[in-house]
């Protein structure tokens, strides 16, 4: 692309978009996405009008965020930069089925944007709303696959931009005190069983990084739930979106965070133990041997992981808007299925 990479859908211009897709556009039209979007970045369908026969008549358009403090995050992160890296190099390796990609790119002064295949005509699933233990069997065994493809491989340590577990072990302190303060904000509210459990892991949450970040390790989604899926009820069709957390980690991860927060309680615990065997059998399939007490033991140290996440993310937010209350429904369930696991002090 030689053309000025456009921060915000208003910018985009029926020549650059077809230079960037190879084609002819005539005119364009922007719709915003709606309450699904996220808030780390912007994101926008945009209709092709009198483009040529072989072009698509939706494209998925996706900058950083208007909000600055959302993109300072993001840099420090290193969100889109993970999500341009996964897309130039890994997204065409990896077997769970993603947007195609038409541009991704980032430039020196952080600029970022991404042109991807628009994926409407798939259910996109709702994390609120939860799902079947048979779309949550769909999910966790497509993570096992994606795992198993990159169980050990040496390149990704190559990857200078992809870090050791979803924080990376360089940020994990201060990571620790954005959770400290997030959960100083809640514990009043928070379950009085719960109050000691998060104590400790905010006392020690840089070890819950750096045990989250020992080999073997493999490639992980990161943010893997149903807000970042489109599939249909019953679980066909899996596609998955929002690259951003891309990361080297155990790679249970990705299926804690899942169960976690994306399934209603009872659900959860009637299918919790199936859906683990299920993870360990696809990825010995894969030729892994994850063995199931280790699957248990960095199961429990994920769900704590991924409580920190979403206490660091609720702060700030409208418990009232859709994102608030993903955040508030994601820390409710979380903090049982963290209590269900913590038999003997296992925190």
């Amino acid at each position: 692309m030689t053309s000025t990479l456009p921060q915000a859908a208003s910018e985009v211009t029926p020549a650059w978009l077809g230079e960037a897709l190879g084609g002819t556009i005539s005119a364009l039209r922007v719709e915003p996405i709606g309450p699904l979007e996220g808030v780390n970045s912007e994101v926008s369908r945009l209709h092709l009008d009198g483009g040529n026969r072989d072009l698509p008549s939706t494209v998925i358009f996706k900058v950083p965020a208007a909000n600055a403090s959302a993109r300072g995050i993001a840099a420090y992160q290193r969100w889109y930069e993970r999500e341009v890296g996964f897309y130039q190099r890994f997204a065409g390796d990896t077997p769970i089925r993603t947007p195609e990609v038409y541009l991704a790119q980032l430039e020196a002064d952080g600029r970022y944007a991404l042109l991807l295949e628009d994926l409407a005509d798939r259910p996109q699933g709702d994390q609120i709303a939860g799902c079947s233990a048979e779309a949550a069997h769909a999910a966790v065994t497509a993570a096992a696959e994606l795992h198993a493809r990159f169980w050990n491989v040496a390149e990704l340590e190559a990857h200078e931009w992809l870090p050791a577990t979803t924080v990376g072990l360089d940020r994990a302190g201060p990571v620790a005190g954005a959770f400290a303060r997030g959960w100083s904000l809640r514990r009043e509210i928070a379950p009085s069983a719960l109050r000691p459990v998060v104590d400790r892991a905010v006392e020690h949450y840089p070890d819950l990084v750096a045990a989250a970040a020992t080999p073997p390790l493999t490639l992980i989604h990161g943010d893997y739930r149903l807000d970042n899926m489109f599939l249909e009820p019953g679980g066909q069709r899996l596609a998955v979106i929002d690259w951003q957390f891309i990361s080297r980690c155990r790679g249970v991860y990705d299926v804690a965070y899942f169960l976690g927060l994306s399934l209603e309680v009872d659900e959860r615990r009637a299918h919790e133990a199936a859906l683990l065997d299920a993870y360990r059998e696809r990825l010995a399939a894969g030729g892994v041997d994850y063995d199931a007490e280790a699957i248990a033991l960095d199961y429990r140290l994920s769900l704590m992981l991924s409580y920190a996440v979403f206490c660091i993310g609720a702060m700030g937010l409208d418990p009232t808007s859709r994102v608030g209350l993903m955040h508030e429904v994601g820390l409710e369930r979380l903090g049982v299925a963290i209590l269900d696991q913590d038999t003997n002090g296992a925190f």
